[in-house]
């Protein structure tokens, strides 16, 4: 029923998930924590590292110039697979005009959550030893994307979970869909969830993109948080909503394909 969805990946949908952690305050000088941090052997597994700087395009009589900002707002790190695709980038980033930042950790080859959050640890971790912070917020992204390897139309009623009350009886019966869907609400922290789900007959894609956010009650230092155990506790709560999501709109054929039941 289902012969010509091809799932992002063998075991799973998902073509890259993102956690964030953010900041209520800029760094000063985010290239000195990258020079520090190139000194910690568990960061020689990032063959690449450089630093981030805003590039402002200005036209002028028909012709334009880059400019490159001085300062330094951020570092990236990179990691490559065996065939020399990108697989994963560890970030820090001063945003807002630099009142505030973000540091994160995006996968492209994901295998299994256990996994993502063994390797985020690590890098937070041997972040530590260079330098603690404030948290404010967490989020965590996820895209899941299939592709319909035919030229029929996509059997939208087959994939989709037709009874859901997240989905529309137009969004189902369109030629190309998208619904963006946004939630807030409050349990133990403030939580928001942005879905973003989509199907193109022209492209022959389907995308679900999903985000679920939770700010804390107070200021906490990493530091702490990661010694008690509950950062981690939190990005479970984003992960399961995640599935939750997933079940919610998928048909169990679907769910079978890239096996979350």
């Amino acid at each position: 029923m289902l012969e010509h969805l091809r799932p992002s990946s063998e075991n799973h949908s998902i073509s890259r998930v993102i956690a964030s952690i953010f900041v209520p305050q800029a760094f000063i000088k985010p290239d000195d924590i990258l020079e520090n941090l190139k000194k910690i052997k568990h960061f020689n597994s990032y063959p690449k590292k450089g630093v981030l700087k805003n590039t402002n395009i200005r036209f002028n009589n028909g012709a334009f110039n880059v400019l490159n900002d001085p300062d330094c707002k951020g570092f990236i790190f990179e990691n490559y697979d065996s065939k020399g695709g990108l697989d994963s980038l560890f970030k820090l980033e001063n945003t807002h005009n630099d009142t505030k930042s973000v540091i994160s950790l995006e996968k492209r080859n994901y295998t299994r959550w256990d996994d993502f959050k063994a390797y985020f640890k690590k890098d937070l971790d041997h972040l530590l030893k260079a330098i603690d912070f404030y948290v404010s917020a967490i989020s965590l992204n996820y895209r899941d994307e299939f592709d319909w390897n035919s030229e029929t139309n996509i059997t939208v009623d087959q994939i989709f979970n037709t009874t859901s009350e997240l989905l529309n009886k137009k969004f189902l019966s369109s030629k190309n869909g998208t619904l963006v869907l946004i939630s807030q609400g409050k349990e133990k922290n403030i939580f928001e969830e942005k879905t973003e789900i989509s199907f193109n007959n022209d492209l022959k894609k389907i995308v679900i993109d999903h985000t679920y956010a939770i700010r804390l009650e107070d200021y906490i230092l990493l530091g702490e948080l990661r010694k008690k155990g509950e950062l981690f506790e939190i990005f479970d709560i984003a992960h399961e909503e995640n599935k939750s999501i997933l079940k919610n709109v998928l048909t169990n054929e679907t769910q079978k394909l890239i096996k979350i039941i």
